[in-house]
Order: structure tokens, then C-alpha cells, then sequence
């Protein structure tokens, strides 16, 4: 019989199984280039992001206590990590990206913006647009003349009758 693995208490470890433990004990901070990123999220001018490179020589070292009794007394929060446009700007330029870079960078990022606006504020209108589009593939198998689908039976209609509508849309 196979053993029962589901009825095992975490406090009760098994004996056969090795102990993994992890801890760590210094905390190393590099500093990596800036660059000029591609994130739409950004609100108002340019977007900036990290790259790959960063410097060894400049990398620091420290105690994992040492780092948590600064960093406890230094945290911020989300407004005072933002980086207003204008200093966003000035970091890009010293990094070496043209005004030319920024602002068609900027141009494209405020373009996909707006293509996601539009797509979520018709994305309420989805399951409308889907509903009408199905009544008219229904609709046009009981109208005289037009193609009925595999297995459906002609109706012949003598009057067109008042309360039938047909539904059509732009682009459709």
C-alpha cells in the first residue's frame, strides 16, 4: 500500500528526505544604465527604464542587518518614487539619447496609449456587438431569398412581417 503523503504534518518532517534551508547574509546594490524604454503606463513624457549594463567596480557589499536597519528608516512611498517627466528627460539626454529619440519615443507611447483606451472602453460593447451580429445570421435564414444554412428548412413568408428588423453595422 502506497503511503498516505496527504496526512503528513509539516512538523513532523521525514527522515528520508534532505533538509533545505536558505538564508542569506549580504546584500549587493548596482547601479545599471538608464534607458529609454517603451512602457505605456508612463502618464507624461518618457519612459525610463533599466538596461543590462551596470559597473563591478562600483557594486557595494553590505551585511544583510546592516542594510535592513538603514533601509527600515528609508522607505518611501509610491508618490516619492515617481520621477517627474522633466527630470525623466534630463536623465535620457545625459545618458545619451537626442531630443529627436525622446520625442518620437513619447509620440508612439501616447499612439499605443490611446489604442488601449479605445479597445477597453469597447470592450463593454463586445457582447452586444457579438449578440447582434448573431440575430442577424438568424434573421437572414427565415428571410425569402436569402442562402438558409445546411439543414435548415425554407419558410416562405407571404407578407414580410411588421415586427421583423433587420439589424446592420457600420463596417460589418
Amino acid at each position: 500500500m502506497a503511503p498516505n503523503y496527504y496526512l503528513q504534518d509539516d512538523s513532523c518532517p521525514d527522515p528520508t528526505r534532505p533538509t533545505r534551508k536558505i538564508s542569506f547574509d549580504c546584500v549587493e546594490i548596482r547601479e545599471y544604465n538608464r534607458i529609454l524604454s517603451d512602457n505605456p503606463a508612463t502618464t507624461n513624457g518618457p519612459p525610463v527604464g533599466l538596461g543590462w549594463n551596470y559597473s563591478p567596480e562600483d557594486t557595494l557589499r553590505i551585511d544583510l542587518e546592516t542594510y535592513e536597519s538603514y533601509q527600515s528608516n528609508a522607505r518611501r512611498s509610491k508618490r516619492q518614487l515617481a520621477i517627474p517627466s522633466q527630470v525623466r528627460q534630463e536623465m535620457l539626454l545625459e545618458e545619451g539619447y537626442s531630443r529627436g529619440e525622446i520625442a518620437r519615443t513619447v509620440r508612439e507611447i501616447r499612439k499605443i496609449r490611446e489604442q488601449r483606451n479605445v479597445s477597453f472602453h469597447h470592450i463593454k460593447y463586445d457582447p452586444i456587438a457579438e449578440r447582434v451580429e448573431s440575430l442577424k445570421r438568424g434573421v437572414k435564414g427565415i428571410i425569402p431569398g436569402k442562402r438558409l444554412l445546411p439543414g435548415m428548412k425554407s419558410k416562405k413568408l407571404e407578407s414580410p412581417s411588421p415586427s421583423l428588423v433587420q439589424f446592420s453595422s457600420k463596417g460589418a
